[in-house]
Order: structure tokens, then C-alpha cells, then sequence
């Protein structure tokens, strides 16, 4: 820990490329650091909170996560094992105490030991919306690895603000972290629901630039902290649900992000091959293959004659996604490392590639207009309120299969969304973007559907379209649901007779190596905790 929070003054000094002029220049460099402006670190920081980039997809959602929930699967069958073997903390660690927070933290300090009153009270829309950044950051790792330095980290930088050094932070429990998640959640909500912006001060007139993701508009922000309010009360609903019910109780339909317009994204300004773009790419040249579609996810969605099929995935095609026949069925690829085996020993390269389906290159490969970052959207408030409802852990809102078919709705909307506005218009299929997703329509497929909802199976039908919404662009969230409901129920994925996946699969990553050392007497209250199979606090059977 030690190490990593001495990074934060010195490693992005090197991480970066002259090109971004001199916000790098004033962000990065250790002495300018000193001096930079709370509006600069925060249009950084928000990118890096809701962003998922290359090295997230290439290294974890492919390899990892697209494994562990089957939104993915992956050609190789041997060696399976290696995949759910998980021996460190595989980056997570510094992607969160220096990728994620360092912007947001720093933003802090100046603001609590450099700023006058009246300097504060102009700041005020980007230190409250920052809460709520902070949260879903401290969220996504905590979920990760259970009990973490938290209320104590980040003292390395202290003594440039004159005050004390801590090189050694205690680990606050899991439960504690979240509880001072949704507290600031609270906050901020509380802050926005009344906050307008001063068409005259000129800070005000620079949050507006500086965010990305809603244009400076404080009643969106005050949707997206309220969502997540929702999904980290819905997130420890199982082990406390006197907590959950306490943040429920103190939301109404009203404060949460009901519309994909308000949905929680971000956009790349780049039109290179980055990104999710970069990865799928790579994904699916000749020597890769972890982006076929999922044998589970394409069967319940043909099963279903879900619209979503033909926007998530398409039939066999090359390299460069192009179809070999786009009348040809979307054929899955096994999820099981037997029945994977079974296939690379009996066919070549090139006859799986004429075979098997892959992820629509329209609405992800080939798309920029794609969210580079997905925080939460609509189909998910839907989903989780359906679950809240069904478990009554709230009494507002509408029934269970309202909350749950207007979910479904959503998502079918914003998929075909993505895929309509897809810069890959050459390989765009008309009938497809023609398609009527309207309300209406929607309506009547489900009343029609193995989709239809159906009471006595609730609880699996709500998870199961959270785990098809989440797909590859919420993966960090579609594992953690999957870990606290362990629904669907997944395919077995099975090397040379071991299972390998469901009960022997790791529910958790293991922290860095040098905590032992740096910071090993704090290390030693969690230590009984560092296997992953333990299981983090919200994540019970």
C-alpha cells in the first residue's frame, strides 16, 4: 500500500504522452501538481470512473469476466483452468487508489486546505458531483476484494498540504465502506435536488465544459446518485436489509433515472480503434477467440425470439467482422471447455470462423458512437426496482411485472439504439435498423415470450435480463450480481471432467502481494480473508 500511494506523485508523470497539452502538463507532473485546478482534475477523474478501456476489456472481460457469467465465450478449451485461477490482485488495486481516485482525492485536498469560503462555495457542483464518483469507484473495488484501506488512504500526498502522513491505513470492513458510500450518495442527492447553476459565475459556467457526461445538468447528476443509491441498497440487500430498506424508504420513482436519456455514459472523442473497439478486434483475429457468442445468452434469446439477438450478436463472419451470410443462423459457441475441446480438436481456424456467431460488429466493434463507459441506465433502476418490489423491500412504484417488462423494454430500446446509431453504416443490415421497438410493439412480444413474466419464477427472469442488459458493457457490475444472486443458473464449464465454474469458481481477487510488507500489521486483520474463495461481505449463499 505503501508503494502505491507514493505512485500517486510520481507514476502518471510517465504514464502519458505530451499530447495532452497542458492539462498533462499541469495534472501529472509532480511540482505542477502542486498548483492544479479542482476543474481540470475533475473532467480527468470522471473519465476514468466511467470509462472501460482496452486494457479493462482485453485483460478482464474477455479473459476473465466474459468466462465467469458466460456473456462470452471463449474458442481455447484446454487449460481452462487457468482462467479461474486467480493469483493476484490482476491490477485492480492501483487501477482503483491511483487510476480511478487519484484526480478525485486530489480535488480534496485542495479543496479542503486551499481554497477561502467563497472559492468553496463556487467548487460546490464539482466537489458533490465527485461524491458520487468517488462511490461508484469505491464500490467496484470494494466488491472486488472485501475489506480495503479506505477512511485512512491516500496520506502520501498530505505533507504538501501540511498535514499528517499515514503510510499505513487501516483496512475499514466492507460493511463500513458501504455504508460511507451511500452516505455520500445521500449528500450529494440532498445537495442536487435543489441546486441550479449561476449563469454568471464563471466556475459554474466551467463545470458545464468540464462535464462530459451530463452538460452540467444537476438534475441528472441527482438521478444518477439516487440510482445508485438503489443499487448499492439492493447490493447488501441479503446481509442487511434493515439498511437497504432504511435507503429505500427515502426514494420515490421520481429521483431515479427512468429514461435512457438520462442514462450514466461516457464518450470517446476519438475515432481511432481504442476502446472496446481495440479489444474486440484483437478479440477475434486468428489467434484469439473470446468474443463468440455465449451458448446460454444466444439459446434463452432465440428461445425468446428476443430483438436483442441479432443486435448483440451475428453470424459467422472474418476477421474484419464482415459476414460470410447474414441469412445463416447465429450458431453459439459451447460455453463448457469440453465442449470447446471437442470443436478445436475436429475443425481449423477458418471452419470455426465460417461456424459460430460473434458480437455484432455494428453495435460494438465498429461503432464510436458506442458509450465508451456505461455507470447505470435505466433497464437497470427497472430491474432492480422489480427485485425490490417482489421482495418487498418497497412499497411505491408499480407491480413487479410492470417494473420488470418496462426494464425489458429499455433495454431492447437502447441496444438497437446503439446499433442505429452505429458509425459501421456500411455494414449496417436496413431491416434491422428498421425494426419496431416501439413501446407498444415491445409489449405485445413479450406477452408472447418465454420472456413473459412469471411470478413463481421471478426472482431468475429479473436476474437473468440484469445479466443480458449488463452483457459486455457493465461487466464489472454483471459480475458482482451474479456473485450475490448466483442467477442464471450457468452452464457447467467443464475441463477434462473437473468443474470448473458455479461453486469453484473465485468470488473474489486477492490482494497485492506487497500489503504483507508495506503495510503488514493492518494486512494482518484480513489476511484470513485473502483467498478467493472467501466470499466478500454482501455475498452470502
Amino acid at each position: 500500500m505503501k508503494r502505491i500511494l507514493l505512485y500517486t506523485t510520481i507514476l502518471c508523470s510517465v504514464m502519458f504522452s505530451s499530447c495532452e497539452s497542458e492539462l498533462d502538463s499541469r495534472h501529472y507532473d509532480p511540482d505542477g501538481f502542486t498548483d492544479a485546478k479542482i476543474e481540470y482534475l475533475y473532467s480527468r477523474g470522471l473519465v476514468r470512473t466511467i470509462e472501460n478501456d482496452y486494457g479493462d476489456y482485453w485483460n478482464y472481460v474477455f479473459r476473465l469476466f466474459g468466462t465467469y457469467t458466460q456473456t462470452l465465450s471463449r474458442e481455447a478449451g484446454s487449460s481452462r483452468v487457468n482462467v479461474y485461477t486467480i493469483q493476484s490482485d490482476n491490477g485492480r488495486w492501483e487501477n482503483y487508489y491511483v487510476k480511478r481516485m487519484q484526480e478525485l482525492v486530489e480535488m480534496d485536498k485542495i479543496y479542503n486546505y486551499r481554497l477561502s469560503d467563497s472559492e468553496k462555495l463556487s467548487y460546490t457542483p464539482f466537489m458533490e458531483t465527485a461524491k458520487i464518483l468517488k462511490a461508484y469507484n469505491t464500490a467496484l473495488a470494494t466488491d472486488y476484494f472485501g475489506a480495503m484501506p479506505y477512511s485512512e488512504a491516500w496520506g502520501a500526498r498530505n505533507a504538501v498540504y501540511g498535514q499528517p502522513i499515514n503510510l499505513t491505513p487501516k483496512y475499514d470492513s466492507q460493511k463500513d465502506i458501504y455504508y460511507a458510500i451511500l452516505a455520500d450518495l445521500e449528500s450529494a442527492a440532498n445537495y442536487l435536488k435543489q441546486a441550479s447553476l449561476d449563469a454568471n459565475n464563471v466556475l459554474h459556467i466551467s463545470f458545464k465544459t468540464q462535464d462530459i457526461m451530463y452538460g452540467g445538468d444537476l438534475q441528472k447528476w441527482y438521478k444518477f446518485a439516487n440510482s445508485l443509491r438503489l443499487r448499492y441498497a439492493m447490493r447488501i440487500s441479503e446481509v442487511d436489509s434493515e439498511k437497504t430498506q432504511e435507503v429505500l424508504r427515502n426514494l420515490s420513482m421520481n429521483d431515479l433515472i427512468l429514461s435512457n436519456s438520462d442514462n450514466a455514459y461516457t464518450y470517446s472523442k476519438n475515432t481511432t480503434n481504442t476502446g472496446i473497439w481495440r479489444a474486440l478486434v484483437e478479440s477475434q483475429d486468428k489467434d484469439n477467440g473470446y468474443a463468440f457468442a455465449p451458448e446460454l445468452m444466444t439459446g434463452l434469446l432465440k428461445e425468446a425470439k428476443d430483438p436483442r439477438l441479432v443486435v448483440l450478436f451475428q453470424p459467422a463472419s472474418n476477421e474484419l467482422g464482415i459476414i460470410y451470410d447474414k441469412t445463416k443462423e447465429i450458431i453459439a459457441y459451447p460455453s463448457s471447455a469440453s465442449g470447446a475441446l471437442d470443436i478445436m480438436n475436429t475443425t481449423t481456424a477458418v471452419e470455426r470462423r465460417q461456424t459460430y456467431g460473434v458480437v455484432n460488429t455494428v453495435t460494438f466493434r465498429n461503432n464510436y458512437n458506442l458509450p465508451y463507459g456505461v455507470g447505470i441506465t435505466a433497464a437497470d433502476v427497472y430491474l432492480l426496482l422489480a427485485e425490490a418490489k417482489y421482495r418487498n423491500l418497497i412499497s411505491w412504484g408499480s407491480s413487479t411485472e410492470e417494473l420488470y417488462n418496462t426494464g425489458v423494454i429499455l433495454s431492447v430500446q437502447e441496444y438497437y439504439n446503439y446499433y442505429k446509431n452505429s458509425t459501421a453504416t456500411n455494414l449496417k443490415d436496413a431491416g434491422i435498423a428498421a425494426t419496431n421497438v416501439s413501446d407498444a410493439t415491445l409489449k405485445t412480444w413479450l406477452t408472447g415470450s418465454s420472456f413473459k413474466f412469471n411470478r413463481n419464477k421471478a426472482l431468475e427472469q429479473i436476474a437473468t435480463q440484469k445479466w443480458i442488459n449488463f452483457g459486455i458493457l457493465e461487466p464489472f457490475e454483471c459480475w458482482a450480481e451474479y456473485r450475490r444472486t448466483d442467477l442464471p443458473i450457468l452452464i457447467d464449464d467443464i475441463e477434462s471432467g473437473t468443474l470448473l465454474n458455479k461453486g469453484n469458481a473465485p468470488v473474489r481477487f486477492l490482494y497485492p502481494a506487497n500489503e504483507a510488507s508495506m503495510n503488514s500489521e493492518n494486512f494482518q486483520t484480513v489476511v484470513d480473508q485473502n483467498y478467493t474463495n472467501k466470499r466478500v461481505w454482501w455475498d452470502v449463499k
